[in-house]
């Protein structure tokens, strides 16, 4: 099996994860006590991102997690994933804009997984 290090070091997985920790970087130093590191509580939200992104269910070849279909997140963990996302959708293109520019790029790209299906009540 392999690791989340050997996992993320394909191209456009590293780089959704620079983007995710970016966000949380910046993310922690405007919302909590930032000492030169991201505090513990983000800290944990860095490795967990990471963790799921190199084994989430639909493999390398996975779409980015915006259009992705799979759940990967606790419903506590989803929120603050998506809060942190939404405070730093804006002010991540002044930081990282070569970083959100191929991100969105590779949105762009078809996703390959199947669509969920609905259920007919």
């Amino acid at each position: 099996m392999k690791t989340v290090t050997e996992i993320l070091a394909q191209p456009r997985l590293n780089r959704e994860m620079r983007l995710q920790n970016a966000m949380i970087t910046m993310y922690c130093k405007q919302h909590h006590v930032y000492q030169g590191k991201v505090c513990r509580e983000c800290e944990r939200l860095q490795q967990m991102t990471a963790r799921k992104l190199a084994f989430c269910e639909s493999g390398i070849e996975k779409p980015t997690c915006v259009t992705c279909t799979a759940v990967c997140y606790t419903p506590v963990v989803s929120k603050q994933v998506r809060t942190i996302s939404r405070w730093g959708r804006l002010r991540i293109w002044f930081r990282h804009p070569i970083l959100m520019s191929l991100y969105c790029f590779d949105s762009l790209k078809p996703s390959q997984m199947p669509k969920p299906k609905l259920l007919n009540l």
